[in-house]
């Protein structure tokens, strides 16, 4: 069959048409579209500095004329603090949007937005009254926005003081399962589990153990019973019985039975390890800050300043077996005992409940030291003679 070659004109012709569509062709590019010029040029200074700019207080309009400056005037500065927030949020959430479908969507909507902003403020009343609304639906939104944060942020401090931990100065002592751990208020949970969980590890090795030693028991008993059922002339010629086999089945055992004994001698390795000096300086610093804490505690309840532990052990009340056999005179008695004060009234109540003072001289300062007496009676003085002179004035001025 003869080849049939296209002709000159139609290659020409070809040729043309190819061109014409060639610049038409979809070329995709290399990187994502959220990284071209041609995306993120029209986005940010088109789009987004456009909202923001007639969204802006301060920006003064030539157009606003007698008639329209109340109203306009009025809804600018309504407008301007809601919507710039609600762009900046909007921008804020998607700007990790990666599908071209959904970017696409999303910039339609924005530059709907932004004619409706230039069209308000063109003086479309329509567009100011609708505008004005949504204005009022962001301030209320915005407001439950803050009350939940707020509510929020109040919830983590709450959480982060929990979560404070405080060292004691005591330790957790060393054990088969621990070694020698500062004790904190409140424990981290991951100490607790890892104590029960090798607690647990070290109960199931001790099981396997045994379980070994008797497998391994059986075999020899087997291995015997093999020698004395063949006779040793016969096993030493064929070698062919379990006796023979002996070594090769217990290895494997043995393996085994090693690797749990050195988990279990790791457990007393631990119980035997020595104290790190470290935690002990850790420990000695952390039992001064507790006196120091203490000391300044007991300051602030000497000076009326109580905390809400020491409230809570005040409003404290006997047990109730002791409750129910107590006079209204005792338990009287018994609530003043519980206060910090060691002075007055509140240390002759508790010396007589026979309760010791943390400083028994201090109730004998009452009327003041022995060395400031004549001090105190001067003062005393005065004071008599101050009030003697004042009712003898009160008694001239009286008709």
């Amino acid at each position: 069959m003869q080849d049939l070659q296209p002709s000159a004109a139609s290659l020409e012709h070809r040729a043309q048409i190819a061109k014409l569509v060639s610049p038409l062709r979809r070329v995709t590019p290399r990187v994502p579209f959220w990284k071209l010029a041609a995306h993120r040029i029209p986005t940010l200074w088109t789009l987004y500095r456009g909202l923001l700019r007639h969204a802006d207080r301060e920006n003064k309009q030539p157009w606003l004329t007698a008639a329209n400056f109340g109203g306009l005037l009025h809804w600018n500065s309504l407008l301007c603090d809601q919507v710039r927030d609600r762009v900046r949020a909007l921008f804020r959430e998607n700007r990790h949007t990666t599908s071209a479908v959904q970017a696409t969507k999303q910039l339609s909507q924005g530059h709907k937005w932004l004619d409706a902003f230039r069209s308000a403020k063109a003086g479309d009343t329509k567009l100011q009254a609708i505008l004005d609304r949504y204005d009022r639906i962001l301030a209320v939104r915005r407001e439950e926005d803050r009350w939940r944060e707020r509510i929020h942020q109040v919830f983590k401090e709450e959480a982060s003081a929990r979560a404070h931990r405080i060292h004691k100065g005591s330790f957790i002592r060393q054990s088969l399962y621990n070694k020698l751990l500062p004790r904190v208020t409140p424990q981290p949970e991951h100490i607790g589990g890892m104590i029960r969980r090798r607690r647990k590890a070290r109960e199931r090795r001790l099981e396997v153990k045994d379980e070994l030693r008797g497998w391994m028991d059986d075999l020899k008993r087997e291995c015997r019973f093999e020698l004395a059922a063949v006779g040793r002339g016969h096993y030493k010629r064929e070698g062919e019985y379990y006796g023979n086999a002996q070594t090769g089945w217990l290895q494997p055992l043995r393996d085994k039975l090693k690797i749990t004994q050195d988990a279990l001698l790791r457990d007393i390795k631990r119980f035997r390890e020595p104290y790190s000096p470290e935690m002990l300086r850790a420990a000695r610093r952390a039992r001064q800050r507790r006196v120091a804490n203490k000391t300044r505690e007991r300051e602030r309840e000497a000076r009326g300043l109580y905390s809400e532990l020491t409230i809570t052990q005040m409003r404290q009340g006997p047990p109730a077996h002791v409750l129910a056999k107590m006079t209204p005179e005792q338990r009287k008695l018994y609530h003043i005992a519980l206060g910090p004060s060691e002075g007055g009234y509140a240390a002759a109540v508790k010396l007589k409940l026979g309760m010791k003072l943390r400083k028994p001289n201090l109730s004998k300062l009452e009327g003041g030291r022995t060395e400031n007496q004549a001090t105190l009676r001067a003062k005393n003085d005065i004071m008599a003679e101050n009030e003697r002179r004042q009712r003898s004035d009160t008694d001239e001025v009286e008709p």
